[in-house]
Protein backbone atom coordinates (compact mmCIF):
# COMPACT_ATOMS: atom_id res chain seq x y z
CA UNK A 1 0.00 0.00 0.00
CA UNK A 2 1.40 3.36 -1.02
CA UNK A 3 0.09 6.44 0.75
CA UNK A 4 1.89 9.79 0.46
CA UNK A 5 1.66 12.70 2.88
CA UNK A 6 -1.02 10.92 4.86
CA UNK A 7 -1.64 7.92 7.15
CA UNK A 8 -4.31 5.23 7.52
CA UNK A 9 -5.21 3.50 10.75
CA UNK A 10 -6.11 -0.14 11.42
CA UNK A 11 -9.15 -1.57 13.18
CA UNK A 12 -10.57 -4.91 14.36
CA UNK A 13 -13.79 -6.58 15.41
CA UNK A 14 -14.86 -9.91 17.00
CA UNK A 15 -17.27 -12.62 15.89
CA UNK A 16 -17.87 -16.24 17.12
CA UNK A 17 -15.62 -18.76 15.40
CA UNK A 18 -16.95 -21.46 13.15
CA UNK A 19 -20.08 -19.60 12.06
CA UNK A 20 -20.96 -17.02 9.41
CA UNK A 21 -20.39 -13.42 10.38
CA UNK A 22 -23.86 -12.53 9.13
CA UNK A 23 -24.70 -8.87 9.53
CA UNK A 24 -21.47 -8.02 11.32
CA UNK A 25 -20.85 -4.25 10.99
CA UNK A 26 -18.43 -3.08 8.34
CA UNK A 27 -14.91 -2.04 9.33
CA UNK A 28 -14.14 1.67 8.81
CA UNK A 29 -10.58 2.99 8.52
CA UNK A 30 -9.55 6.68 8.25
CA UNK A 31 -6.96 8.25 5.95
CA UNK A 32 -5.70 11.41 7.62
CA UNK A 33 -3.47 14.06 5.98
CA UNK A 34 -0.15 15.03 7.44
CA UNK A 35 0.18 18.48 8.95
CA UNK A 36 -0.12 21.18 6.21
CA UNK A 37 -1.74 18.81 3.74
CA UNK A 38 -5.31 18.24 2.59
CA UNK A 39 -7.02 15.46 0.67
CA UNK A 40 -10.12 14.23 -1.12
CA UNK A 41 -11.46 10.74 -1.77
CA UNK A 42 -11.16 10.89 -5.53
CA UNK A 43 -7.37 11.24 -5.21
CA UNK A 44 -7.18 7.69 -3.74
CA UNK A 45 -7.63 4.32 -5.42
CA UNK A 46 -8.58 0.90 -4.03
CA UNK A 47 -6.08 -1.55 -5.55
CA UNK A 48 -6.82 -4.40 -3.11
CA UNK A 49 -8.18 -6.87 -5.60
CA UNK A 50 -10.25 -9.89 -4.55
CA UNK A 51 -9.89 -11.08 -0.93
CA UNK A 52 -11.93 -13.89 0.56
CA UNK A 53 -14.17 -12.50 3.23
CA UNK A 54 -14.37 -8.93 1.85
CA UNK A 55 -17.49 -8.06 -0.12
CA UNK A 56 -16.49 -4.44 -1.04
CA UNK A 57 -14.32 -1.46 -0.15
CA UNK A 58 -15.71 2.09 -0.45
CA UNK A 59 -13.84 5.43 -0.19
CA UNK A 60 -15.69 8.64 0.81
CA UNK A 61 -15.02 12.15 2.10
CA UNK A 62 -15.94 12.83 5.68
CA UNK A 63 -16.63 16.51 4.93
CA UNK A 64 -15.85 18.81 1.98
CA UNK A 65 -13.03 17.73 -0.37
CA UNK A 66 -9.75 19.43 0.53
CA UNK A 67 -11.29 21.02 3.64
CA UNK A 68 -8.90 21.28 6.56
CA UNK A 69 -11.00 18.78 8.57
CA UNK A 70 -11.70 16.36 5.76
CA UNK A 71 -10.65 12.72 6.10
CA UNK A 72 -11.18 9.84 3.68
CA UNK A 73 -13.31 7.03 5.12
CA UNK A 74 -12.34 3.54 3.90
CA UNK A 75 -15.35 1.28 4.55
CA UNK A 76 -14.57 -2.48 4.36
CA UNK A 77 -17.81 -4.47 4.05
CA UNK A 78 -17.33 -8.09 5.36
CA UNK A 79 -19.05 -10.82 3.33
CA UNK A 80 -22.07 -12.00 5.37
CA UNK A 81 -21.35 -15.67 4.54
CA UNK A 82 -17.70 -15.53 5.59
CA UNK A 83 -17.07 -18.14 8.34
CA UNK A 84 -13.68 -17.72 10.07
CA UNK A 85 -12.35 -20.55 12.25
CA UNK A 86 -9.45 -18.51 13.66
CA UNK A 87 -8.22 -14.90 13.77
CA UNK A 88 -7.99 -13.36 10.28
CA UNK A 89 -5.92 -10.34 9.14
CA UNK A 90 -7.20 -8.49 6.07
CA UNK A 91 -4.49 -6.49 4.28
CA UNK A 92 -5.93 -3.99 1.83
CA UNK A 93 -4.09 -1.83 -0.77
CA UNK A 94 -5.15 1.84 -0.89
CA UNK A 95 -2.97 4.15 -3.01
CA UNK A 96 -3.02 7.93 -3.16
CA UNK A 97 -1.61 11.16 -1.81
CA UNK A 98 -2.57 14.18 0.13
CA UNK A 99 -1.42 17.51 -1.32
CA UNK A 100 -0.16 20.75 0.11
CA UNK A 101 -3.00 23.10 0.85
CA UNK A 102 -1.64 25.68 -1.58
CA UNK A 103 -1.79 23.12 -4.40
CA UNK A 104 -5.50 22.49 -4.11
CA UNK A 105 -6.91 22.73 -7.69
CA UNK A 106 -9.20 25.66 -8.50
CA UNK A 107 -11.91 25.63 -11.14
CA UNK A 108 -12.84 28.20 -13.79
CA UNK A 109 -16.13 27.65 -15.60
CA UNK A 110 -18.70 29.43 -17.69
CA UNK A 111 -20.54 29.38 -21.02
CA UNK A 112 -19.93 30.67 -24.53
CA UNK A 113 -22.30 31.92 -27.26
CA UNK A 114 -21.71 32.14 -31.02
CA UNK A 115 -23.35 34.28 -33.71
CA UNK A 116 -22.57 32.70 -37.08
CA UNK A 117 -23.50 33.56 -40.68
CA UNK A 118 -22.42 31.86 -43.90
CA UNK A 119 -20.27 29.48 -41.86
CA UNK A 120 -20.33 26.37 -39.67
CA UNK A 121 -21.13 25.35 -37.03
CA UNK A 122 -24.43 27.18 -36.64
CA UNK A 123 -25.03 29.74 -33.93
CA UNK A 124 -25.01 28.38 -30.37
CA UNK A 125 -25.88 29.67 -26.92
CA UNK A 126 -24.97 28.78 -23.33
CA UNK A 127 -22.41 26.09 -24.24
CA UNK A 128 -20.75 25.06 -20.95
CA UNK A 129 -16.99 24.95 -20.45
CA UNK A 130 -14.97 24.12 -17.32
CA UNK A 131 -11.42 23.36 -16.27
CA UNK A 132 -9.38 22.88 -13.09
CA UNK A 133 -5.76 23.18 -12.17
CA UNK A 134 -3.19 24.41 -9.71
CA UNK A 135 -3.33 28.14 -9.00
CA UNK A 136 -1.21 30.05 -11.53
CA UNK A 137 -1.00 27.19 -14.01
CA UNK A 138 -2.33 27.49 -17.59
CA UNK A 139 -5.04 25.06 -18.64
CA UNK A 140 -6.87 24.54 -21.94
CA UNK A 141 -10.61 25.06 -21.58
CA UNK A 142 -11.79 24.36 -25.16
CA UNK A 143 -11.17 24.95 -28.85
CA UNK A 144 -13.67 26.39 -31.32
CA UNK A 145 -13.37 26.36 -35.11
CA UNK A 146 -15.46 28.39 -37.56
CA UNK A 147 -15.37 27.35 -41.23
CA UNK A 148 -16.75 29.51 -44.06
CA UNK A 149 -19.46 28.01 -46.25
CA UNK A 150 -18.52 26.88 -49.74
CA UNK A 151 -17.55 29.79 -51.96
CA UNK A 152 -17.42 32.26 -49.04
CA UNK A 153 -14.60 33.74 -46.96
CA UNK A 154 -14.19 35.91 -43.89
CA UNK A 155 -13.65 39.52 -45.00
CA UNK A 156 -13.68 40.38 -41.30
CA UNK A 157 -11.94 37.61 -39.31
CA UNK A 158 -14.04 35.83 -36.66
CA UNK A 159 -13.62 37.52 -33.29
CA UNK A 160 -14.37 37.01 -29.62
CA UNK A 161 -15.30 39.14 -26.61
CA UNK A 162 -14.93 38.28 -22.91
CA UNK A 163 -18.46 39.41 -22.05
CA UNK A 164 -18.34 38.37 -18.39
CA UNK A 165 -15.10 37.83 -16.49
CA UNK A 166 -11.62 39.28 -16.45
CA UNK A 167 -9.83 39.39 -19.81
CA UNK A 168 -6.46 38.85 -18.12
CA UNK A 169 -7.66 35.44 -16.90
CA UNK A 170 -7.90 34.15 -20.47
CA UNK A 171 -5.33 33.42 -23.18
CA UNK A 172 -6.96 33.10 -26.61
CA UNK A 173 -4.87 32.15 -29.65
CA UNK A 174 -6.01 31.72 -33.25
CA UNK A 175 -4.97 29.49 -36.11
CA UNK A 176 -6.08 30.67 -39.56
CA UNK A 177 -6.62 28.72 -42.77
CA UNK A 178 -6.32 30.50 -46.14
CA UNK A 179 -7.27 29.41 -49.63
CA UNK A 180 -4.79 30.39 -52.34
CA UNK A 181 -2.91 32.33 -49.63
CA UNK A 182 -5.56 35.04 -50.02
CA UNK A 183 -8.97 34.04 -48.68
CA UNK A 184 -9.47 33.42 -44.94
CA UNK A 185 -11.79 30.38 -44.90
CA UNK A 186 -11.39 29.04 -41.35
CA UNK A 187 -10.27 30.17 -37.91
CA UNK A 188 -9.69 28.06 -34.83
CA UNK A 189 -9.75 29.64 -31.37
CA UNK A 190 -7.86 27.87 -28.56
CA UNK A 191 -9.16 29.19 -25.26
CA UNK A 192 -6.87 28.76 -22.26
CA UNK A 193 -7.03 30.16 -18.75
CA UNK A 194 -4.63 30.99 -15.96
CA UNK A 195 -6.06 29.19 -12.94
CA UNK A 196 -7.17 31.83 -10.41
CA UNK A 197 -6.59 31.78 -6.67
CA UNK A 198 -10.28 31.12 -6.09
CA UNK A 199 -12.78 29.04 -8.04
CA UNK A 200 -14.64 31.16 -10.65
CA UNK A 201 -17.96 30.39 -12.32
CA UNK A 202 -20.50 32.26 -14.45
CA UNK A 203 -18.06 33.70 -17.00
CA UNK A 204 -19.22 34.18 -20.60
CA UNK A 205 -17.43 34.46 -23.94
CA UNK A 206 -19.11 35.67 -27.16
CA UNK A 207 -17.91 34.70 -30.65
CA UNK A 208 -18.92 36.35 -33.96
CA UNK A 209 -18.16 34.72 -37.33
CA UNK A 210 -19.67 36.12 -40.57
CA UNK A 211 -18.22 34.85 -43.85
CA UNK A 212 -19.63 37.74 -45.88
CA UNK A 213 -17.05 37.68 -48.66
CA UNK A 214 -17.52 35.79 -51.91
CA UNK A 215 -14.44 34.11 -53.33
CA UNK A 216 -13.72 35.67 -56.70
CA UNK A 217 -13.56 33.68 -59.89
CA UNK A 218 -10.15 32.89 -61.29
CA UNK A 219 -8.21 36.13 -61.63
CA UNK A 220 -7.69 37.67 -65.05
CA UNK A 221 -4.52 39.13 -63.58
CA UNK A 222 -5.42 42.76 -64.33
CA UNK A 223 -4.31 45.89 -62.52
CA UNK A 224 -7.48 47.87 -63.14
CA UNK A 225 -6.79 51.34 -61.71
CA UNK A 226 -4.69 53.51 -59.46
CA UNK A 227 -5.62 56.56 -57.40
CA UNK A 228 -3.30 59.37 -56.32
CA UNK A 229 -3.74 63.08 -55.71
CA UNK A 230 -1.20 64.45 -58.21
CA UNK A 231 -1.84 68.13 -57.54
CA UNK A 232 1.23 70.27 -56.96
CA UNK A 233 2.70 70.33 -53.45
CA UNK A 234 4.55 73.07 -51.60
CA UNK A 235 8.13 72.79 -50.32
CA UNK A 236 6.74 71.51 -47.00
CA UNK A 237 6.71 67.84 -46.04
CA UNK A 238 3.50 66.02 -46.88
CA UNK A 239 1.85 62.63 -47.35
CA UNK A 240 -0.15 61.39 -50.33
CA UNK A 241 -2.10 58.13 -50.42
CA UNK A 242 -1.58 55.89 -53.45
CA UNK A 243 -4.02 53.03 -54.04
CA UNK A 244 -3.45 50.27 -56.59
CA UNK A 245 -6.62 48.35 -57.58
CA UNK A 246 -6.82 45.02 -59.39
CA UNK A 247 -7.98 41.45 -59.62
CA UNK A 248 -7.09 39.25 -56.68
CA UNK A 249 -3.70 37.69 -57.35
CA UNK A 250 -2.65 40.22 -60.02
CA UNK A 251 1.00 41.24 -59.65
CA UNK A 252 2.73 44.55 -60.29
CA UNK A 253 5.95 46.44 -59.80
CA UNK A 254 5.94 50.05 -58.53
CA UNK A 255 8.84 52.49 -58.44
CA UNK A 256 9.20 56.18 -57.61
CA UNK A 257 12.18 58.48 -58.21
CA UNK A 258 12.79 62.16 -57.55
CA UNK A 259 14.38 64.55 -60.05
CA UNK A 260 17.83 63.57 -58.73
CA UNK A 261 17.08 59.92 -59.71
CA UNK A 262 16.96 58.77 -56.07
CA UNK A 263 14.59 55.83 -55.61
CA UNK A 264 11.89 55.74 -52.96
CA UNK A 265 11.96 52.99 -50.31
CA UNK A 266 8.36 51.76 -49.92
CA UNK A 267 9.27 49.88 -46.73
CA UNK A 268 10.82 52.77 -44.78
CA UNK A 269 8.89 55.51 -46.64
CA UNK A 270 12.09 57.41 -47.40
CA UNK A 271 14.65 57.91 -50.16
CA UNK A 272 17.30 55.89 -48.29
CA UNK A 273 18.28 52.59 -49.96
CA UNK A 274 15.24 52.83 -52.20
CA UNK A 275 14.12 50.21 -54.72
CA UNK A 276 11.03 49.13 -56.61
CA UNK A 277 8.16 47.42 -54.82
CA UNK A 278 6.66 44.13 -56.02
CA UNK A 279 3.09 43.48 -54.92
CA UNK A 280 0.20 41.02 -55.29
CA UNK A 281 -3.40 42.22 -55.02
CA UNK A 282 -5.02 40.59 -51.92
CA UNK A 283 -8.64 39.63 -51.32
CA UNK A 284 -9.58 43.26 -50.60
CA UNK A 285 -8.84 44.09 -54.25
CA UNK A 286 -6.40 46.88 -53.43
CA UNK A 287 -3.08 47.83 -51.88
CA UNK A 288 -2.70 51.20 -50.15
CA UNK A 289 0.58 53.13 -49.79
CA UNK A 290 1.34 56.21 -47.69
CA UNK A 291 3.82 58.19 -49.83
CA UNK A 292 5.90 60.54 -47.68
CA UNK A 293 7.14 63.57 -49.64
CA UNK A 294 10.06 65.26 -47.82
CA UNK A 295 10.53 68.98 -47.26
CA UNK A 296 12.74 70.58 -49.94
CA UNK A 297 14.33 73.95 -50.65
CA UNK A 298 13.88 73.98 -54.43
CA UNK A 299 11.46 72.56 -56.98
CA UNK A 300 11.28 68.78 -57.21
CA UNK A 301 9.45 66.20 -59.34
CA UNK A 302 8.47 62.69 -58.22
CA UNK A 303 7.84 60.22 -61.03
CA UNK A 304 5.98 56.95 -60.45
CA UNK A 305 6.19 53.93 -62.74
CA UNK A 306 3.56 51.19 -62.47
CA UNK A 307 4.36 48.08 -64.51
CA UNK A 308 3.31 44.45 -65.01
CA UNK A 309 6.13 43.66 -67.47
CA UNK A 310 7.94 41.20 -65.13
CA UNK A 311 4.79 39.08 -64.64
CA UNK A 312 3.54 36.96 -67.51
CA UNK A 313 0.15 36.34 -65.88
CA UNK A 314 -0.64 39.98 -65.13
CA UNK A 315 -1.37 43.06 -67.21
CA UNK A 316 -2.46 46.68 -66.92
CA UNK A 317 -6.05 47.38 -67.92
CA UNK A 318 -6.50 49.36 -71.14
CA UNK A 319 -8.03 52.33 -69.31
CA UNK A 320 -4.67 53.07 -67.64
CA UNK A 321 -2.36 51.70 -70.35
CA UNK A 322 -3.55 53.18 -73.64
CA UNK A 323 -0.54 52.05 -75.68
CA UNK A 324 -0.48 48.51 -74.29
CA UNK A 325 3.18 48.51 -73.21
CA UNK A 326 2.21 47.35 -69.67
CA UNK A 327 3.72 50.45 -68.09
CA UNK A 328 2.23 53.76 -66.96
CA UNK A 329 3.93 56.86 -65.53
CA UNK A 330 2.48 59.62 -63.35
CA UNK A 331 4.03 62.32 -61.17
CA UNK A 332 3.74 64.87 -58.37
CA UNK A 333 5.42 68.28 -58.56
CA UNK A 334 6.76 70.16 -55.55
CA UNK A 335 7.18 73.87 -56.20
CA UNK A 336 7.68 77.12 -54.26
CA UNK A 337 5.62 80.30 -54.03
CA UNK A 338 3.79 81.62 -57.11
CA UNK A 339 2.65 85.14 -58.03
CA UNK A 340 -0.74 86.71 -58.64
CA UNK A 341 -0.58 90.09 -60.39
CA UNK A 342 -3.28 92.75 -60.56
CA UNK A 343 -2.66 95.54 -63.07
CA UNK A 344 -4.18 97.72 -65.78
CA UNK A 345 -3.60 97.35 -69.50
CA UNK A 346 -2.02 100.83 -69.61
CA UNK A 347 1.05 99.49 -71.40
CA UNK A 348 -0.98 97.97 -74.25
CA UNK A 349 -3.98 100.32 -74.49
CA UNK A 350 -4.43 102.32 -77.67
CA UNK A 351 -3.91 105.56 -75.79
CA UNK A 352 -0.70 106.30 -73.94
CA UNK A 353 -0.47 106.70 -70.16
CA UNK A 354 2.38 107.96 -68.03
CA UNK A 355 2.24 105.04 -65.55
CA UNK A 356 1.71 101.29 -65.72
CA UNK A 357 0.59 100.39 -62.18
CA UNK A 358 0.53 96.85 -60.82
CA UNK A 359 0.38 94.92 -57.54
CA UNK A 360 1.99 91.53 -57.00
CA UNK A 361 0.83 89.00 -54.39
CA UNK A 362 2.68 85.78 -53.43
CA UNK A 363 1.26 82.50 -52.14
CA UNK A 364 1.95 78.80 -51.75
CA UNK A 365 0.42 76.64 -54.47
CA UNK A 366 -2.75 74.67 -53.74
CA UNK A 367 -3.04 75.63 -50.08
CA UNK A 368 -6.76 76.01 -49.39
CA UNK A 369 -7.50 78.48 -46.62
CA UNK A 370 -9.80 77.75 -43.69
CA UNK A 371 -11.02 81.35 -43.89
CA UNK A 372 -11.99 83.80 -46.61
CA UNK A 373 -8.66 85.18 -47.82
CA UNK A 374 -8.72 88.50 -49.66
CA UNK A 375 -5.94 90.62 -51.10
CA UNK A 376 -6.22 94.31 -51.93
CA UNK A 377 -4.43 95.95 -54.82
CA UNK A 378 -4.11 99.74 -55.15
CA UNK A 379 -3.31 100.89 -58.69
CA UNK A 380 -2.49 104.55 -59.30
CA UNK A 381 -2.91 105.41 -62.99
CA UNK A 382 -1.53 108.73 -64.33
CA UNK A 383 -1.55 110.53 -67.66
CA UNK A 384 -0.60 113.96 -68.96
CA UNK A 385 -4.07 114.26 -70.54
CA UNK A 386 -7.49 114.13 -68.91
CA UNK A 387 -8.85 110.65 -68.21
CA UNK A 388 -12.64 110.64 -68.64
CA UNK A 389 -14.77 107.87 -67.11
CA UNK A 390 -17.76 106.92 -69.27
CA UNK A 391 -18.95 104.55 -66.51
CA UNK A 392 -17.59 103.00 -63.34
CA UNK A 393 -15.31 99.97 -63.69
CA UNK A 394 -16.79 96.50 -63.09
CA UNK A 395 -15.33 93.16 -62.05
CA UNK A 396 -16.18 91.99 -65.57
CA UNK A 397 -13.68 94.52 -67.00
CA UNK A 398 -10.76 92.36 -65.86
CA UNK A 399 -9.09 89.93 -68.23
CA UNK A 400 -8.13 86.83 -66.24
CA UNK A 401 -5.19 84.53 -66.84
CA UNK A 402 -4.85 81.22 -64.96
CA UNK A 403 -7.32 82.29 -62.29
CA UNK A 404 -10.48 80.25 -62.88
CA UNK A 405 -9.18 76.79 -61.81
CA UNK A 406 -10.12 75.36 -65.21
CA UNK A 407 -6.89 73.37 -65.36
CA UNK A 408 -4.74 71.51 -62.87
CA UNK A 409 -2.24 74.38 -62.69
CA UNK A 410 -4.63 77.36 -62.38
CA UNK A 411 -5.28 79.45 -59.30
CA UNK A 412 -8.80 80.02 -58.04
CA UNK A 413 -9.04 83.79 -57.60
CA UNK A 414 -12.03 86.10 -58.24
CA UNK A 415 -12.38 89.87 -58.33
CA UNK A 416 -14.70 90.77 -55.47
CA UNK A 417 -14.89 94.53 -56.06
CA UNK A 418 -13.25 97.42 -57.88
CA UNK A 419 -13.62 101.10 -57.07
CA UNK A 420 -12.07 104.23 -58.59
CA UNK A 421 -11.31 107.65 -57.15
CA UNK A 422 -12.32 110.21 -58.25
CA UNK A 423 -15.44 108.49 -59.56
CA UNK A 424 -17.29 111.33 -61.33
CA UNK A 425 -18.44 110.27 -64.79
CA UNK A 426 -17.75 112.34 -67.92
CA UNK A 427 -15.68 114.78 -65.90
CA UNK A 428 -12.58 116.57 -67.11
CA UNK A 429 -9.46 117.56 -65.24
CA UNK A 430 -8.61 114.12 -63.85
CA UNK A 431 -5.05 113.09 -64.71
CA UNK A 432 -4.70 110.70 -61.74
CA UNK A 433 -7.09 107.81 -61.04
CA UNK A 434 -6.71 105.42 -58.09
CA UNK A 435 -8.23 101.96 -58.49
CA UNK A 436 -8.77 99.79 -55.39
CA UNK A 437 -9.23 96.12 -56.30
CA UNK A 438 -10.25 93.44 -53.80
CA UNK A 439 -9.67 89.80 -54.84
CA UNK A 440 -10.88 86.63 -53.08
CA UNK A 441 -8.28 83.84 -53.10
CA UNK A 442 -9.43 80.22 -52.75
CA UNK A 443 -5.93 78.94 -53.56
CA UNK A 444 -2.87 79.75 -55.64
CA UNK A 445 -2.09 77.43 -58.53
CA UNK A 446 1.30 76.26 -59.72
CA UNK A 447 1.69 78.90 -62.45
CA UNK A 448 1.64 82.68 -62.32
CA UNK A 449 -1.83 84.24 -62.62
CA UNK A 450 -3.19 87.72 -63.21
CA UNK A 451 -6.18 90.01 -63.55
CA UNK A 452 -5.69 92.88 -66.03
CA UNK A 453 -8.12 95.79 -66.00
CA UNK A 454 -9.27 96.70 -69.56
CA UNK A 455 -9.33 100.50 -69.35
CA UNK A 456 -10.96 100.91 -72.76
CA UNK A 457 -14.19 99.41 -71.46
CA UNK A 458 -15.04 102.44 -69.34
CA UNK A 459 -12.61 105.21 -70.25
CA UNK A 460 -12.90 107.53 -73.24
CA UNK A 461 -10.11 107.58 -75.77
CA UNK A 462 -7.67 110.43 -75.38
CA UNK A 463 -9.19 112.41 -78.26
CA UNK A 464 -12.81 111.87 -77.20
CA UNK A 465 -14.66 114.48 -75.13
CA UNK A 466 -16.47 113.72 -71.99
CA UNK A 467 -19.82 113.55 -73.77
CA UNK A 468 -18.77 110.57 -75.87
CA UNK A 469 -17.99 107.00 -74.86
CA UNK A 470 -19.09 103.41 -74.88
CA UNK A 471 -21.43 101.16 -72.93
CA UNK A 472 -20.22 97.64 -71.98
CA UNK A 473 -22.49 94.62 -72.28
CA UNK A 474 -23.48 93.51 -68.75
CA UNK A 475 -25.28 90.16 -69.09
CA UNK A 476 -26.53 88.12 -66.12
CA UNK A 477 -27.11 84.38 -65.69
CA UNK A 478 -29.71 82.43 -63.70
CA UNK A 479 -30.63 78.77 -63.18
CA UNK A 480 -28.67 75.48 -63.10
CA UNK A 481 -28.33 75.58 -59.34
CA UNK A 482 -26.44 78.87 -59.36
CA UNK A 483 -22.71 79.36 -59.28
CA UNK A 484 -22.23 79.98 -63.01
CA UNK A 485 -19.83 82.79 -63.99
CA UNK A 486 -20.08 84.78 -67.20
CA UNK A 487 -17.05 85.64 -69.30
CA UNK A 488 -16.72 88.35 -71.95
CA UNK A 489 -19.54 89.00 -74.43
CA UNK A 490 -18.89 90.57 -77.81
CA UNK A 491 -20.97 91.49 -80.85
CA UNK A 492 -20.75 93.27 -84.22
CA UNK A 493 -22.96 96.23 -85.23
CA UNK A 494 -23.31 99.04 -87.83
CA UNK A 495 -26.09 101.63 -87.51
CA UNK A 496 -25.34 103.20 -90.92
CA UNK A 497 -24.59 106.55 -89.27
CA UNK A 498 -20.90 106.03 -88.65
CA UNK A 499 -21.23 103.99 -85.46
CA UNK A 500 -19.90 100.48 -86.00
CA UNK A 501 -17.67 97.85 -84.41
CA UNK A 502 -16.63 94.23 -84.98
CA UNK A 503 -16.55 91.69 -82.14
CA UNK A 504 -16.66 94.50 -79.61
CA UNK A 505 -17.36 94.32 -75.89
CA UNK A 506 -19.06 97.75 -76.02
CA UNK A 507 -21.54 99.85 -78.02
CA UNK A 508 -20.66 103.49 -78.82
CA UNK A 509 -22.70 106.38 -77.53
CA UNK A 510 -25.09 107.60 -80.22
CA UNK A 511 -25.63 104.21 -81.85
CA UNK A 512 -29.15 104.31 -83.30
CA UNK A 513 -32.20 102.52 -81.98
CA UNK A 514 -33.09 99.53 -84.13
CA UNK A 515 -29.45 98.64 -84.79
CA UNK A 516 -28.95 94.86 -84.98
CA UNK A 517 -26.24 93.28 -82.87
CA UNK A 518 -24.92 90.27 -84.83
CA UNK A 519 -22.28 87.56 -84.59
CA UNK A 520 -22.42 87.77 -80.82
CA UNK A 521 -20.22 85.45 -78.79
CA UNK A 522 -20.21 84.59 -75.10
CA UNK A 523 -19.02 82.05 -72.55
CA UNK A 524 -20.06 80.95 -69.09
CA UNK A 525 -17.98 78.92 -66.62
CA UNK A 526 -19.10 76.43 -64.00
CA UNK A 527 -20.61 73.02 -63.27
CA UNK A 528 -23.21 71.55 -65.60
CA UNK A 529 -23.51 68.37 -63.50
CA UNK A 530 -22.82 65.77 -66.18
CA UNK A 531 -25.30 67.14 -68.73
CA UNK A 532 -24.05 67.13 -72.31
CA UNK A 533 -24.51 70.01 -74.75
CA UNK A 534 -27.87 68.71 -75.97
CA UNK A 535 -29.16 68.46 -72.38
CA UNK A 536 -28.55 72.16 -71.67
CA UNK A 537 -31.17 74.79 -72.66
CA UNK A 538 -30.38 78.52 -72.86
CA UNK A 539 -33.05 81.22 -72.96
CA UNK A 540 -32.18 84.90 -73.53
CA UNK A 541 -34.42 87.74 -72.27
CA UNK A 542 -34.27 91.51 -71.75
CA UNK A 543 -36.21 93.79 -69.43
CA UNK A 544 -38.24 96.66 -70.82
CA UNK A 545 -35.91 99.06 -69.03
CA UNK A 546 -32.90 97.73 -70.92
CA UNK A 547 -31.47 99.05 -74.17
CA UNK A 548 -32.55 95.86 -75.97
CA UNK A 549 -35.82 95.01 -77.76
CA UNK A 550 -37.60 92.35 -75.73
CA UNK A 551 -38.47 90.12 -78.71
CA UNK A 552 -36.95 91.42 -81.92
CA UNK A 553 -33.85 89.47 -83.04
CA UNK A 554 -33.23 88.24 -79.47
CA UNK A 555 -31.63 84.80 -79.96
CA UNK A 556 -29.03 82.56 -78.32
CA UNK A 557 -27.49 79.30 -79.64
CA UNK A 558 -25.15 76.87 -77.89
CA UNK A 559 -21.92 76.12 -79.78
CA UNK A 560 -19.70 73.95 -77.55
CA UNK A 561 -19.20 72.52 -74.05
CA UNK A 562 -15.57 72.14 -72.97
CA UNK A 563 -14.04 70.50 -69.89
CA UNK A 564 -15.24 68.09 -67.22
CA UNK A 565 -17.57 68.86 -64.31
CA UNK A 566 -17.21 70.83 -62.12
CA UNK A 567 -14.90 72.98 -64.31
CA UNK A 568 -16.64 73.45 -67.69
CA UNK A 569 -16.90 76.22 -70.29
CA UNK A 570 -20.16 76.64 -72.24
CA UNK A 571 -19.73 78.73 -75.42
CA UNK A 572 -22.65 80.21 -77.36
CA UNK A 573 -23.59 82.76 -80.05
CA UNK A 574 -26.26 85.43 -79.69
CA UNK A 575 -28.03 88.31 -81.45
CA UNK A 576 -30.13 91.26 -80.29
CA UNK A 577 -31.56 94.57 -81.45
CA UNK A 578 -31.18 97.97 -79.77
CA UNK A 579 -34.38 99.58 -78.59
CA UNK A 580 -32.96 103.04 -77.84
CA UNK A 581 -30.17 105.41 -78.80
CA UNK A 582 -27.17 104.47 -76.66
CA UNK A 583 -25.95 107.02 -74.10
CA UNK A 584 -24.22 107.02 -70.71
CA UNK A 585 -27.38 105.85 -68.92
CA UNK A 586 -28.25 102.95 -71.23
CA UNK A 587 -28.84 99.65 -69.41
CA UNK A 588 -26.87 97.03 -71.35
CA UNK A 589 -28.19 94.11 -69.31
CA UNK A 590 -29.76 90.99 -70.73
CA UNK A 591 -30.33 87.70 -68.89
CA UNK A 592 -29.40 84.16 -69.89
CA UNK A 593 -31.50 81.49 -68.17
CA UNK A 594 -29.98 78.00 -67.99
CA UNK A 595 -32.00 74.82 -67.52
CA UNK A 596 -30.66 71.25 -67.32
CA UNK A 597 -32.22 67.92 -68.23
CA UNK A 598 -30.51 66.36 -65.20
CA UNK A 599 -30.78 68.79 -62.30
CA UNK A 600 -28.27 68.74 -59.43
Amino acid sequence: MALTNCTINSTSTQTPGGQAVGSLASLVLKIKPNNGYVLQASDFTNNTGSITGIASITLANSTTPYADNNEVSVTVDIDNSFTPSADVDFVIDIDGAAILKKLVPKTISGTFDTVVANATPASQSSVVYSGSGVVGSTITLFTKTFTASSGKFFETPPSYTIATGLEETYIVTVTDTYTSDVYLTARTFTVKAIVPSETISGNNIDFVANASGTIAVVSTGKITAFRLNTSTMTFDRGTRKLTIYGDVGAQFRLSMVNEDSLSYNFTTSSFINGSSFTGTIPSSGLILFDINIPAVTDNDLYTFTLSTVPFSGSQLAANIDSNGDQEVNFSISQIGDVTYTVKTDAATDSRTFTSDPLAVHIGQPFVEYDFTKTVTSVLVLTDNADMVLTRLPLAEDFISTNTNSSSGTDSSIDITSVTVSPSTLNASGNQTLTFTVVSTVDFFGSTASSHVLDLGNFMAAESVSGSSGFRLYTPTVTGAGGGLILGQHRATYNDGNGNSATASKTVAYGTASGTNLTSGTGVMYGNFYGNNLQQITLTMSAASSSAFHQTQNLTITKTSLVGVAPAQDLHYSWTAQLDEVIDASSDMTFNIAVSLTNNP
